[in-house]
């Protein structure tokens, strides 16, 4: 089942991040906690980590878009892994 990897809310009153680079490509296989986009804010640029293992099914924006906290970041087909439940996830780095 598809997994729906949402921009977490990293704090210090920030509610979105740039998206500064991807560092994979829909048809990857990655695995948890492998860095898969970087995001820029305001204050740093930040590597977020897969929240689970699978293939990557879609990007949810491109490299120079601004994506809003709760807005979807990527997805990963996790049918065939044991990583986490497929409930989307809201952690992730802070900044």
């Amino acid at each position: 089942m598809p997994f729906e990897f949402l921009l977490p809310d990293i704090g210090e009153g920030l509610a979105e991040a740039e998206i500064a680079s991807w560092l994979v490509a829909v048809g990857d296989v990655v695995r948890e906690d492998q860095p898969i986009l970087e995001i820029q804010t305001d204050k740093a640029v930040v590597e977020m980590p897969s929240p689970a293992s699978g293939t990557v099914l879609r990007l949810g924006a491109a490299v120079g878009d601004i994506v809003r906290v709760g807005e979807l970041l990527v997805v990963i087909d996790g049918s065939s892994s044991t990583g986490p439940s497929s409930a989307p996830h809201h952690g992730g780095a802070s900044v």
